[in-house]
């Protein structure tokens, strides 16, 4: 049974890797805030939104999803290798879709949340993504949209024995959270919320060390300046003004 997609070098993990428990902490660590948004946004609502996860992996999110009781749950990606790796995971209607096409295969106008996760950085043009959600959104839907967070740490990752090397070599859009800030405001979204999270990385020890302060002081590394930035992922919640 095919475990990975060697044609998406976006992805660098396989299915066998994603189901160890090592895997497991490590999905559990990084969609944790993203489905949390989901659930303060919507309440009690949660399990009856329709939702369009926008560059689904192998399913992993949408699978997490159905764990808490989503049902109308729908999948792009142009990966049909992934796709078919994904139906083994989630049953959500998945379809072979490019972000940059000018016509999505699914309804305009149809869904409350959009998610976009760790996508947009692999876009030559990521305005695309942002455009084109826009018409897919039903009024009063959300877009959520998260990437790696490309602030000074991020960047020193080229740095011999101090770094973490991005072995990812279509991550061709990484940086700082300003940037995203700009774009999402540029297409016309406001920013209900926006958070730096998932775990400290990017170089060696110096995140530990800061971690393990913030722990002895009590202190939520995410919440305090200089040091999240050397958290993995910056996200947004976005709304259409």
């Amino acid at each position: 049974m095919t475990t990975r997609d060697d044609d998406n070098v976006t992805y660098l993990c396989d299915m066998e890797h994603l189901c160890s428990p090592e895997g497991q902490k490590f999905l559990d660590m990084k969609y944790s805030g993203r489905l949390e948004h989901l659930k303060n946004y919507f309440g009690e609502r949660l399990t009856e939104i329709r939702l369009l996860d926008v560059g689904i992996g192998y399913g992993m999110f949408l699978k997490a999803l159905e764990e808490l009781g989503v049902r109308d749950l729908h999948g792009m990606d142009p990966f049909v290798k992934s796709i078919e790796i994904s139906s083994r995971n989630t049953s959500a209607t998945l379809v072979e879709g490019d972000i940059t096409c000018e016509n999505w295969p699914v309804e305009k106008s149809s869904f409350d949340a959009i998610t976009c996760l760790d996508v947009v950085e692999h876009l030559e043009r990521p305005a695309a993504f942002f455009k084109k959600a826009k018409e897919h959104l039903r009024e009063g839907g959300i877009v959520i949209v998260t990437t790696p967070n490309g602030q000074l740490p991020y960047r020193m990752r080229s740095i011999p024995l101090i770094g973490f090397k991005d072995r990812n070599p279509t991550h061709v859009n990484v940086h700082p959270p300003k940037y995203w800030r700009r774009l999402a405001l540029e297409n016309g979204y406001e920013i209900l919320i926006e958070w730096k999270g998932e775990y400290l990385t990017h170089i060696r020890l110096i995140p530990k060390v800061l971690m393990l302060l913030c722990r002895l002081l009590r202190l939520d590394h995410r919440r305090i300046p200089v040091v999240n930035s050397f958290e993995q992922s910056y996200g947004m919640v976005l709304r259409p003004l």
